[in-house]
């Protein structure tokens, strides 16, 4: 998109390639000057009008019918109201008066800037909804759907807090990555000397990969029978102890 200076009596700029069609643009020229498109003479943006289809012409931009039709509506009204009124017995049975062409053209554009309101109005409520998450209320019996907002300040929040709270990658291989059969062996001394251990405990201070070996390792001491765990609720933390305490559940 390029941005182009108009020079002139009421210069204003306007952008080449930003414009869905002729009424468009004599919408923007209109508003550029902040003019009220149902009583000002559309003669008034002539000058402009054809000073950007000019433009458009030295930069060899193609041009659409639609906008030379549109130029050459308002080069005649501004011929007219420059010239004296035509006597009504010199004008022909049939013919549009210059007001009649004016207010046809004033019309068309009165219905065109409602519907780019309307337009810009839906915009708007789009990126409005796009900040909301949908998802099932949960019960299969209804159709509730609940709406959850995004708000881009607490997520980046939250993204803040689980950041600060881990423990940085090292850049380089200080030694071999531990092994499941290591973490087994150190979750079951732990165990064996404390009777009862954490999950978040035995990971405080590891790395990613520190992290997904211990799991493992409690998975398979948990299947070999060696230790029993319990969790009060989903997502909560672990409670390991020795099996000869009480049963797994």
């Amino acid at each position: 998109m390029t941005s182009i200076a108009i020079e002139g009596q009421h210069a204003c700029r306007v952008q080449l390639d930003c414009f869905d069609g002729p009424l468009d643009l004599l919408l923007t020229l209109i508003k550029e000057r902040e003019l009220d498109i149902v009583t000002v003479p559309l003669a008034d943006v002539a000058d402009q009008y054809v000073a950007y289809i000019r433009l458009m012409e030295s930069l060899d931009v193609e041009i659409a019918a639609e906008y030379l039709v549109i130029a050459s509506t308002l080069v005649y009204l501004k011929s007219k109201a420059l010239l004296p009124p035509i006597p009504e017995d010199l004008i022909a049975e049939g013919e549009e008066t210059p007001e009649e062409v004016e207010e046809r053209l004033r019309q068309r554009l009165i219905a065109y800037s409602r519907y780019r309101n309307a337009g810009d109005e839906l915009r708007k409520r789009l990126d409005d909804q796009a900040g909301y998450l949908y998802r099932e209320g949960g019960d299969p019996t209804t159709e509730i759907v609940q709406r959850y907002a995004l708000k881009l300040d607490k997520l980046s929040l939250a993204l803040a807090v689980v950041l600060s709270r881990a423990k940085d990658e090292p850049r380089t291989v200080a030694r071999d990555r531990v092994s499941v059969i290591e973490q087994m062996a150190f979750v079951a001394r732990i165990v064996r000397e404390r009777g009862t251990a954490k999950f978040s405990d035995l990971c405080a201070g590891y790395h990613r990969h520190e992290i997904i070996a211990t799991f493992l390792a409690v998975l398979e001491l948990i299947r070999r029978g060696r230790m029993g765990f319990r969790q009060d609720e989903a997502f909560a933390d672990i409670e390991l102890f020795r099996e000869t305490v009480a049963s797994g559940g």
